[in-house]
């Protein structure tokens, strides 16, 4: 076919690995970037004199980072320095229990009976397992695949998985015939919120999350999840790709895109990896149909000067009312949760030098409503003084002891990332926006036109958005 002009709009994780795959072929790649710093939502956050993981902050599911490096001809472990949290998080439930969890299956067993008795300890194994026969069976079967139509989901081998592992069955509802406490309940199905999405609606197949894990454990990379794309975007430089930075662009009409400073680049393929409702309706002006999109995050950054020995690398705050916390973020009339779950993560725990001596960088990241519900600066208030007062009570938490703090909610997630709604996870992964039915990674009206990222096939999540990467190079037939 020989060596092909590619422009990827975005320089986020899906964008840069899909640019490292083709410049590593011999494809000419330029990278165009609107913000000053690569990663997307995987980017660095800098507040007071901490170091933060500006989205995401766990690494699970390897076999995609893997691959991605091994396909170039590089090895994940000789660029990036990888820890296994083990403990992969504390929960903290509010009358008062705690319980690590971990990929230790004998550590999570005796914490099991202790917390909830025998019989739940003794189903943990077969918990575990048939969690593990999940993952094998639909990663390969249903993820890392490209759909051309909805009957491609009719073939007897994938209607014969989804029968016998109930892969549609409803998610909370399945956890109980396997556990009978509600926090152990909360604890397996929790795992969907990584989607914007709540287990109340989700299929069983997302049980895969909570495998991911127990079964294989949180990881963490030397100099935090940014240094992934940092580590990618440098080796695609090291093949050929140009990455611009503050090259914010306007339109993509056929074959070209028009920069916002009047400049018109033209290439044989364009990949775009903004937010794709967001790259329909403003970049090729054809708006696709309304689509449903995932809640939204309150994160708050904060340089705190004290310690806070009780809170690991990772932390989760269950509220009093799981469900009834799901329902205001997730089902109309949207509103704010008065006792909101949240998550927690002082990375400085693994790596110290994240912050200075003496100090914690608090990441705390709050599920809230999509900008669909206006969030107001009470409200804002109010969340705050909801999460510092359970961080008081659980772990000593003195709100006089932040020393710098920034914000950042649904309004940002929308105008700094172009993100639909402010939706912090893209598009929804319900059933009918999964699989085959999720928006396809190839432009129906463009041949020059491709998507990659979370809300493209197959969706959110970094081990995802690696493996997006993978199937819009075998689209466009580059590989």
């Amino acid at each position: 076919m020989g060596s092909k002009a590619v422009i990827v709009v975005g320089a986020g994780l899906g964008g840069l690995a899909t640019a490292l795959r083709l410049s590593h072929t011999g494809h000419r790649v330029t990278v165009l970037e609107k913000t000053d710093q690569v990663g997307g939502r995987n980017r660095r956050v800098q507040v007071g004199d901490c170091d933060f993981d500006g989205g995401p902050t766990l690494m699970m599911m390897l076999d995609p980072f893997r691959r991605l490096f091994s396909d170039v001809g590089e090895r994940l472990e000789d660029h990036l320095t990888l820890t296994l949290c083990d403990p992969s998080y504390r929960v903290f439930y509010v009358d008062g229990t705690r319980l690590d969890g971990t990929p230790n299956v004998a550590k999570m067993v005796d914490q099991i009976r202790n917390l909830s008795g025998e019989r739940d300890a003794q189903r943990y194994g077969r918990l575990l397992g048939d969690l593990a026969e999940l993952y094998r069976v639909s990663v390969p079967q249903f993820v890392q695949r490209n759909y051309r139509s909805p009957l491609d989901l009719v073939r007897p081998k994938d209607i014969a998985a989804v029968m016998k592992h109930h892969l549609l069955a409803n998610l909370a509802r399945r956890i109980e015939k396997y556990v009978d406490d509600p926090r152990l309940r909360m604890l397996f199905t929790f795992q969907t919120m990584y989607l914007g999405l709540s287990p109340y609606d989700a299929p069983w197949v997302y049980g895969v999350l909570t495998y991911m894990e127990y079964g294989e454990g949180i990881w963490y990379p030397k100099g935090g999840l940014p240094a992934i794309t940092e580590k990618v975007a440098e080796l695609a430089e090291s093949r050929g790709t140009t990455i611009r930075l503050n090259a914010p662009v306007a339109e993509i009409k056929g074959n070209q895109v028009l920069m916002k400073n009047g400049e018109v680049l033209t290439a044989d393929y364009i990949v775009c990896n903004a937010d794709l409702p967001y790259a329909r309706r403003e970049l090729t002006k054809r708006p696709i149909a309304p689509k449903r999109s995932s809640c939204s995050a309150y994160l708050l950054y904060v340089d705190y000067a004290g310690g806070l020995p009780d809170l690991l690398h990772h932390n989760v705050f269950f509220g009093a009312d799981f469900r009834g916390n799901l329902e205001s973020i997730f089902h109309e009339p949207l509103r704010m949760p008065e006792d909101p779950a949240f998550y927690a993560c002082v990375s400085a725990r693994t790596e110290a030098d994240r912050a200075p001596e003496g100090h914690e960088n608090l990441f705390l990241l709050v599920p809230v409503p999509n900008c669909d519900y206006p969030i107001s600066e009470q409200d804002e208030g109010g969340l705050r003084e909801a999460v510092f007062g359970r961080l008081k009570k659980e772990v000593g938490f003195e709100p006089q002891d932040v020393r710098t703090m920034r914000t950042y909610g649904p309004r940002d997630w929308a105008n700094d990332l172009n993100l639909d709604r402010g939706a912090a996870f893209g598009l929804s992964h319900d059933f009918l926006q999964s699989v085959c039915f999720r928006p396809s990674n190839q432009d129906t009206t463009n041949p020059h036109l491709f998507y990659v990222g979370a809300s493209t096939t197959p969706g959110n999540g970094l081990p995802m958005v690696l493996i997006s990467a993978e199937l819009v190079v075998e689209r466009m037939g580059l590989k």
